[in-house]
């Protein structure tokens, strides 16, 4: 199990060309605008500029053929069935001891701030301001999310998610770092995250 100083270690301390080379075992799922470096970069719109272009589930990919999938921010535009499905899907096709890492808008912490009245604002699109005070705009950004072409239609905090990827068989969950965390398009409050890993062969049995 690597914890977030580790994780950043394993990035930053490996040479470009090893980075390069094993690009095909790491897939960053729903990468949308935000493709990553050395990674294999997935989305299901033809028009984005990813290595490979699936919806999912199911996952286009052989059982244990990667190490490391990331998916930020796309768990929450599946139905409840279909994102079970989804995470199923990646742990098939892990390797025993490989790791999913995934992040999620953090919807007790969105509803605290609402509740309490905090007055965060935050920009989306650019130049364009949504006030978590108000409802209305908490609907718009995060509940069902129809500032965007893919609606929202599941709602997840740090406890239903990592419970989902226990279901689905992950263990030895770390606590994605929120705002540092290197594979993160940005850090914010409003999202939260856990890296989970395939039990090594034979440990689950």
């Amino acid at each position: 199990m690597k914890g977030y100083e580790e994780l950043m270690r394993e990035f930053t301390g490996l040479e470009t060309t090893k980075l390069r080379r094993t690009a095909h075992l790491r897939v960053n799922v729903g990468c949308g605008e935000y493709p990553m470096n050395f990674w294999t970069n997935l989305d299901g719109d033809p028009e984005v500029p990813a290595q490979v272009h699936a919806v999912v589930p199911p996952m286009p990919f052989d059982d244990e053929e990667l190490e490391h999938i990331y998916v930020g921010h796309l768990l929450e535009h599946l139905t409840f069935v279909d994102g079970a499905e989804f995470l199923a899907e990646c742990y098939r096709c892990l390797k025993p001891g490989g790791r999913l890492g995934v992040v999620v808008p953090d919807t007790r912490e969105i509803l605290t701030r609402w509740f309490n009245q905090m007055g965060d604002e935050i920009e989306v699109p650019q130049y364009t301001w949504w006030n978590v005070n108000d409802l209305d705009d908490i609907c718009h950004l995060f509940l069902y999310s129809d500032v965007q072409d893919s609606l929202h239609h599941w709602s997840y905090d740090a406890s239903t998610l990592a419970r989902a990827m226990t279901v689905a068989g992950f263990e030895n969950l770390t606590e994605i770092h929120r705002y540092g965390d290197i594979r993160l398009a940005s850090g914010a409050w409003y999202q939260c995250g856990w890296d989970g890993y395939k039990p090594e062969r034979g440990t689950n049995e």
